[in-house]
């Protein structure tokens, strides 16, 4: 709504009596005065009470963010884990190989120099987010200059680490959990992946799943149904992901169609048997 009221019309604000309204709330449609008209991340084009926008399911986008705001997330469990086992891998080699001049000792000596920055990352040092962009790559070049491989074959060898280290590094649940500023689209994106009808992304991920494992097609398909039914637009927030539940439900049916259609035989053959054993 937020239509602006006429002057003539002289009716003041709901919150102050003693000021004229200027619009009302696109929620409850109430009377509020421009010190009451409050705007919500991710509905830039409407106006609301102050009582409307403290509402999460109004505001959900700035509860999404609060909810995950400096909470670790799967990603940083994961770099903590990891800098345990190079510190338990570095020990292996020590104990393994000794203190020598060779290249398991260089390694090791790595894999140490690597846990402080991921340590750093488990404890949401901020500096740590970036500085986990260059273990990889130091680890590649050292390692190029003791070993006689070509470089190439190195940076190949670190370009997974690479990956993974860019992509916790854009992540926008990593990026919550470091207090980062995240706009309002990327929560929306974050929204849409973790609480918008998530029963439509597991319907897709068991259709996926079900082209190697044909028993989640059923499941696949009910799950599917299930998320179209909860699908309300009018909703808020508003509920969707329609996209994700018809292609879990597809690709449960096309599966189910295809194991039919390969099975036709056998299933014949079987059900001829019990005939025959029942006559």
């Amino acid at each position: 709504m937020s239509l602006e009221v006429p002057v003539s019309a002289a009716v003041p604000c709901v919150a102050h009596p003693e000021v004229l309204a200027g619009g009302t709330c696109s929620r409850c449609g109430g009377f509020m005065c421009a010190a009451c008209s409050t705007a919500v991340l991710g509905l830039e084009g409407q106006r609301f009470c102050a009582a409307c926008a403290a509402r999460p399911d109004v505001n959900y986008l700035e509860a999404l963010r609060q909810r995950f705001w400096g909470r670790r997330d799967g990603w940083t469990w994961t770099v903590g884990f990891v800098t345990l086992l190079l510190c338990v891998g570095a020990i292996a080699c020590f104990v393994a190989w000794g203190l020598g001049p060779t290249w398991h000792t260089l390694l090791a000596v790595l894999m140490l120099a690597a846990a402080p920055v991921g340590v750093a990352f488990f404890l949401g040092k901020p500096w740590a987010r970036h500085a986990l962009l260059l273990p990889p790559l130091v680890m590649a070049w050292v390692m190029w200059t003791q070993v006689s491989q070509p470089l190439w074959f190195l940076l190949l060898c670190a370009s997974p680490g690479m990956l993974v280290a860019w992509g916790i590094h854009r992540d926008v649940r990593n990026q919550l959990f470091f207090q980062r500023p995240v706009t309002a689209k990327a929560l929306r994106v974050l929204w849409d992946r973790r609480l918008n009808n998530p029963l439509a992304r597991q319907a897709l991920r068991l259709g996926v799943n079900a082209v190697l494992m044909p028993l989640l097609a059923p499941f696949a398909v009910i799950f599917g149904a299930v998320a179209l039914t909860r699908v309300d637009l009018k909703a808020s927030p508003p509920i969707d992901r329609r996209g994700y539940a018809i292609g879990g439900m597809l690709l449960g049916i096309v599966i189910l169609s295809a194991w039919g259609y390969v099975l036709r035989a056998p299933l014949r053959d079987i059900a001829r048997w019990l005939m025959s054993r029942e006559g």
